[in-house]
C-alpha cells in the first residue's frame, strides 16, 4: 500500500509517497519525493497511482520495464473506466464483451458462425439455419463456461481445468469432456512433439505446482500468460486445448483485476505463430502479441 508523508526540512514542506511490503519477514520501505509545498488531494491521488504503476512494473522478469509500465497504465485505464459505469452499462458492456470472446475464441479454432449469430444463439436462444449442431454448442458452452468463473471464487486447481473441459465438451464429445486424452496427438502445421498420454496427469500436477511456487516471482500478467502457454504445450485433451488454455489466462488476470485480453480472429495466424514460439519456451512473442491485443481491446472498449 502507498501513503502520502510530509516531513519539515528548513522549514519546508517535503512530500513523499511511501510504500511498504512485507518480505521474509522483514519490512521493505521504497520512498519517492514528489516536491515541495501543498499538494491537493487529486495531485497526490494521481501521483500515488503512477508511484503504483511503477512499483507493479518492477515485478515484471520477461518484460522490459517501458512496455510493464505499458500494461499497468492499461490495466489502470480499464478499472478506471469499468467504475464509471452503473449496473445496467456494465451488464451491457459485459454481455458485449463475452459475446465478442465467444465468437472470437470459437474462431480462432474454426467454428464458422458470425458474431450476430453467435449473439442469436447465446444472448437470444436462436439458432439460426445453415450452422452444424456442434457449432451452435460451441457458442452455448462458451457462454456457461464464462458464467461459470464469473461465479467461481476458488483458485486454478486441476478440479477447475477438468470443469471448465467438460462444459466445453458437453453435448458435443462427451465421452472426452472433462478428461485427459488416452491417445497421442499432433498439432497441424508444427513439428513440435506433444508429451505422450501416459505423462499427462503428472505433467498437468507438475504445471499446478509451478503456478503455486512462482505466484511472487512474475507479475500476475506474465503468471497468467505463462501457465496458460505451458498449459496448451501439455495438450493435455483431445479438443479444447486452446479455448480452456485462453480460459484459463483470463481467469488468472481477472483474479488480479487485469481485464480480460480478446484474441481476436483475425490475428489467429500470429497467435498460433505465438503460440508455437511458446512450446519452444520462447516467450517474447506471445507476451509483444498480448500485449498489443490488449492495447486494441482497450481502444475498442472506451475510445
Amino acid at each position: 500500500m502507498v501513503y502520502h508523508e510530509t516531513r519539515k526540512v528548513n522549514r519546508e514542506t517535503q512530500n513523499y509517497l511511501i510504500h511498504n511490503k512485507r518480505v521474509n519477514n522483514k519490512w521493505i520501505k521504497k520512498s519517492k519525493f514528489i516536491g515541495t509545498g501543498t499538494k491537493s488531494k487529486k495531485e497526490i491521488i494521481e501521483l500515488k497511482e503512477k508511484f503504483e504503476t511503477e512499483l507493479m512494473a518492477e515485478k515484471y522478469n520477461y518484460i522490459e520495464k517501458d512496455q510493464a509500465t505499458r500494461i499497468e497504465t492499461l490495466k489502470n485505464k480499464y478499472n478506471k473506466e469499468i467504475k464509471k459505469l452503473n449496473k445496467d452499462e456494465f451488464e451491457k458492456f459485459e454481455e458485449a464483451f463475452f459475446t465478442e470472446l465467444t465468437y472470437n475464441s470459437n474462431a480462432i479454432e474454426g467454428n464458422t458462425l458470425s458474431l450476430q449469430e453467435t449473439s442469436l444463439i447465446i444472448n437470444d436462444n436462436i439458432s439460426p439455419e445453415g450452422k452444424t449442431i456442434r457449432e451452435i454448442y460451441e457458442a452455448k458452452n462458451h457462454q456457461k463456461v464464462l458464467n461459470y468463473l464469473k461465479e467461481y471464487k476458488g483458485d486454478l486447481t486441476e478440479e477447475l481445468i477438468l470443469k471448465l473441459h467438460s462444459i466445453i465438451l458437453k453435448d458435443i464429445s462427451e465421452r472426452f469432456a472433462g478428461k485427459y486424452r488416452q491417445t497421442n496427438v499432433r498439432i497441424t502445421g508444427s513439428t513440435f512433439k506433444i508429451p505422450v498420454p501416459e505423462k499427462v496427469p503428472q505433467l498437468i500436477r507438475n504445471l499446478l505446482y509451478w503456478y503455486k511456487q512462482n505466484k511472487n516471482n512474475y507479475s500476475p500478467f506474465e503468471l497468467a500468460i505463462l501457465v496458460s502457454m505451458k498449459f496448451v504445450t501439455i495438450h493435455p485433451f483431445i479438443d479444447g486445448n486452446g479455448r480452456v488454455s485462453r480460459l484459463i489466462m483470463n481467469f488468472l488476470l481477472s483474479k488480479k483485476n487485469y481485464p480480460w485480453i480478446n484474441i481476436y480472429s483475425k490475428q489467429r495466424q500470429k497467435y498460433l505463430q505465438a503460440t508455437r514460439g511458446a512450446n519452444d519456451e520462447k516467450y517474447d512473442l506471445i507476451f509483444f502479441f498480448l500485449i498489443e491485443t490488449l492495447e486494441e481491446n482497450i481502444k475498442d472498449f472506451f475510445d
